[in-house]
């Protein structure tokens, strides 16, 4: 009887840990595993990066302002390395886009540059705004906005009311340089 219980315990022990691996990629470990690489950028940044002291915001911007906690960036060039690497890199990169945690919130193009915007979260408070922009000529970047209780609408107004702020250009500026 105790071998019994033994052999249905340890199986059972197994079933969970098999259950609990599953390797779903993650925004997150894809960032922890490619941001040490030489051909990757990575970024943080703050809001304390925007003066928003020239900027008139009301009660409820400045709450969605608040919400606003840091993005991450990492990007990775396409014109120093071959195209092979560079599709395999950016199809890993969709693959976790494609993660069921993920909702998608737009897809669109711009000037040949192809963004993909997902969140975590609900309609109304998303937790993270997950961001993939691409270009066969330039590279591609996943951007990361980390928040509490961001709420999409409203943040898109702040950012169209933000655009006279100072932005600490040093850090946006490496991004650029980077794609250059």
């Amino acid at each position: 009887m105790k071998s019994i219980i033994k052999t249905l315990s340890l199986s059972l022990f197994l079933a969970l840990a098999l259950v609990s691996c599953k390797d779903e990629a993650s925004i997150q470990s894809y960032f922890v595993d490619h941001q040490d690489k030489p051909e990757f950028l990575t970024l943080d940044l703050s809001p304390k990066m925007l003066d928003i002291s020239e900027v008139e915001l009301n009660e409820e911007q400045k709450d969605v302002y608040k919400s606003f906690e840091k993005v991450n960036i990492l990007a990775y060039k396409a014109k120093d390395v071959s195209k092979e690497n560079y599709t395999k890199e950016l199809e890993k990169a969709k693959a976790i886009f494609k993660n069921e945690k993920y909702s998608e919130l737009m897809e669109f193009s711009d000037n040949g540059i192809r963004f993909r915007v997902n969140t975590i979260g609900d309609e109304d408070t998303v937790e993270e705004f997950l961001v993939l922009a691409s270009s066969n000529e330039y590279g591609f970047a996943v951007v990361r906005v980390l928040g509490n209780d961001m709420n999409p609408e409203k943040l898109y107004q702040l950012l169209s009311q933000m655009q006279n702020a100072d932005v600490d250009g040093n850090q946006l500026q490496k991004v650029m340089d980077y794609f250059k």
